[in-house]
């Protein structure tokens, strides 16, 4: 006994030194996701104790009063804290408030000493934010040149708004030499992050040719993404393209649209060229037509980042389906569907099918599950490229001749609600019924295949066993019923090959091609496609 008194005495101890981590990694997630209520029940605790990871993002949280009463004091002294401790985030925003004066009396050399200090450790947002102030003179004598590196160093780090303002630089040629290709090469990175400046600019490039191929079906795509986020100069290049059919299919009420939000958030220089743009097209439409628009610009909002337009991927449209987790198991786990695209064991699948995994696995025809990982992934596009451990013989072939047309037969392929149904790939066939998805989007093939549930990222192919597209989405029936009165059938969308072939060209990964030379029966081709069609399980903790 006089033994172990001492041992249980010493094991507490360490017990009681050890720093208290517990909740940290939940704190870190609930935080990324901005569930502030949720990453502030986690922090406290542990802020506490003195973690200065949770310290700063506590601190951060009382001084916007995100989740929590604003406390400018309590906010302050976490900072303080998590600075001092090391914590990059911590010096970031204690910086960023003395450069402000929020909070506290405005210092720009305390702002740059925090920021630097963070900058040092490679924090990209503090190197974005010594960025701006050289480059604008912000209490401090203007430096461009420095300016720009701290982007660079920023960018380097796959910082999305310093890609931008590199593309934009480029584009311009502010304080360098004009670089067109170096400045699609910055914008493309960013407007696939979904910033829409960087997608404005991708999109000029690829209407007029600068710095890469000419391509007006991709620019209006990206002209799209922009405007849909409320960027007038996007706004307007989408409604001249539709009003004069420039890459996208004529429709001059749709281009009416787009001029007319345009002309309303025009910066004053572009605002009477833009107003009498609008006029222009609206003339040539009937007046009760042009009135009715006019109503739909009133009430129109600009769309949160990344929010998907009137397809709805995930649980009300075709994306992953999800079931509760095992007994005894924490997370969800969800269900999609990919397919082989090389030898290597590449899998295409949707990236939201793959959203928020811990752990990836991939289930072929006549094999074992086996591990994969994420190796690429393109939010914009929903597509995303999964590695495994897996040697095949046979892959997905693309179809490498003849466009398809509207009403041509096509075939799916994938694990629909595999929770309820089997775990064997249903075939399912219709057409292409539209040449383009919602508002005209050109990436898209509008298709009558049924899908459900767990039929993202599975292949659609035509009746030669090519792959064609991706099985992305389903038009949400009960919503467009609520706003129309008319339930919907059979409206389903997949991405376009071509899409998906530029992605796996991107990230090198060789791929196969064959001629739709050949028209099997759709129980052929489902035999084909089973044999390339993997089933794709996510665990999301």
């Amino acid at each position: 006994m006089r033994l172990i008194l001492p041992v249980l005495a010493l094991i507490a101890a360490l017990l009681l030194s050890r720093p208290a981590t517990a909740g940290l990694d939940e704190g870190l997630t609930a935080y990324q996701r901005h569930d502030w209520i949720a990453a502030a029940a986690e922090f406290r605790p542990l802020a506490a104790g003195g973690n200065a990871a949770a310290q700063a993002r506590l601190g951060h949280m009382l001084l916007f009063g995100l989740g929590v009463p604003r406390d400018d004091t309590e906010g302050l002294k976490l900072l303080n804290a998590a600075a001092a401790a090391g914590d990059p985030l911590g010096q970031h925003w204690l910086g960023s408030i003395h450069s402000l004066g929020r909070s506290v009396p405005k210092d720009q050399a305390a702002a740059l000493m925090w920021l630097g200090r963070a900058a040092d450790q490679g924090y990209p947002d503090s190197l974005h934010a010594l960025g701006e102030i050289y480059f604008n003179g912000i209490g401090i004598t203007k430096d461009e040149a420095k300016a720009i590196e701290f982007y660079r160093r920023a960018a380097d780090k796959g910082l999305p708004i310093s890609l931008e303002k590199l593309a934009e630089l480029n584009w311009n040629g502010r304080a360098m030499p004009a670089d067109r290709a170096k400045a699609v090469e910055f914008a493309r990175r960013a407007a696939q992050a979904n910033r829409p400046f960087a997608q404005f600019i991708l999109g000029l490039a690829l209407l007029t040719g600068d710095g890469t191929t000419k391509d007006p079906a991709q620019a209006a795509m990206w002209f799209r993404r922009a405007a849909d986020q409320g960027f007038p100069q996007a706004q307007h290049n989408l409604g001249a393209m539709y009003a004069n059919g420039m890459g996208i299919g004529k429709n001059l009420a749709e281009g009416y649209f787009w001029l007319a939000l345009s002309a309303e958030r025009a910066p004053a220089n572009l605002k009477a060229t833009y107003e009498k743009e609008r006029e222009t097209v609206a003339a040539l439409l009937p007046p009760a037509e042009a009135g009715l628009i006019r109503q739909k610009v009133a009430a129109w909002k600009p769309a949160q980042p990344g929010a998907p337009l009137a397809a709805t991927p995930g649980a009300t449209a075709s994306g992953p389906s999800s079931s509760p987790p095992p007994p005894g198991q924490p997370g969800r786990v969800s269900m999609g569907s990919g397919f082989l695209v090389s030898r290597d064991g590449s899998v295409l699948t949707n990236a939201h099918v793959v959203e928020q995994c811990s752990g990836i696995t991939i289930q072929p025809l006549d094999g074992p599950p086996v591990a994969a990982t994420l190796a690429a992934k393109d939010a914009v596009n929903d597509l995303a490229l999964l590695k495994a451990g897996l040697r095949t013989g046979d892959i997905a072939r693309f179809r490498q001749d003849r466009p398809l047309r509207s009403g041509d037969e096509v075939v799916v392929v994938g694990f629909p609600l595999s929770n309820l149904l089997s775990r064997e790939a249903n075939v399912t066939s219709g057409v292409i019924s539209a040449m383009a998805g919602i508002r005209g989007d050109q990436r898209h093939y509008q298709i009558t295949a049924p899908v459900q549930k767990g039929n993202s990222g599975g292949p659609l192919a035509d009746m030669s066993g090519n792959v064609v597209g991706i099985v992305a989405s389903k038009l949400n029936a009960m919503k467009i019923a609520g706003q129309y009165g008319d339930l919907p059938q059979n409206i389903n969308f997949a991405i376009k090959a071509e899409l998906a072939r530029k992605f796996l060209e991107d990230h090198n990964v060789g791929y196969e091609t064959a001629p739709a030379n050949r028209q099997l029966s759709s129980a052929d081709v489902g035999e084909r496609i089973k044999r390339v069609t993997v089933f794709v399980e996510c665990k999301i903790n």
